[in-house]
């Protein structure tokens, strides 16, 4: 491998590196904000690159993610509103079990964009 193909190596895993932690930022502490940020960058990313990869599976995550939210949001509401004891149910459940889920898919994203891979083998 010669020294562009590993700079242009280097570059795309840190370009995929920030876009997986983006991800993580979404599902924890800036959501909205976070997820802006990940639509910008589309126009950044070379075609067929390892970056584009890791934004395309970030948004997709991202985008269920918020699906299963606004699910849950509305099965509580069905389901006896804001003054139900079910509606813990579902926030407990959904917080310790879906969201869980997603951010253990974005940091293993944030892992596997670290060594340059992608998250899953094809």
């Amino acid at each position: 491998m010669n020294l562009q193909a590993r700079i242009q190596s280097k570059e795309q895993i840190n370009q995929a590196s920030v876009i997986a932690l983006w991800s993580i930022l979404n599902l924890t502490f800036l959501p909205g904000l976070a997820f802006i940020i990940l639509l910008m960058k589309l126009n950044t990313c070379q075609a067929n690159s390892l970056s584009e990869y890791h934004l395309k599976f970030a948004i997709k995550l991202n985008l269920i993610a918020a699906g299963a939210l606004i699910v849950v949001s509305i099965l509580m509401i069905l389901l006896g509103g804001f003054n139900s004891g079910w509606t813990w149910v579902f926030v407990i459940t959904y917080f310790v079990l879906v969201h869980t889920i997603f951010i253990v898919l974005a940091v293993w994203a944030l892992i596997r964009s670290w060594s340059g891979n992608k998250v899953f083998k094809q």
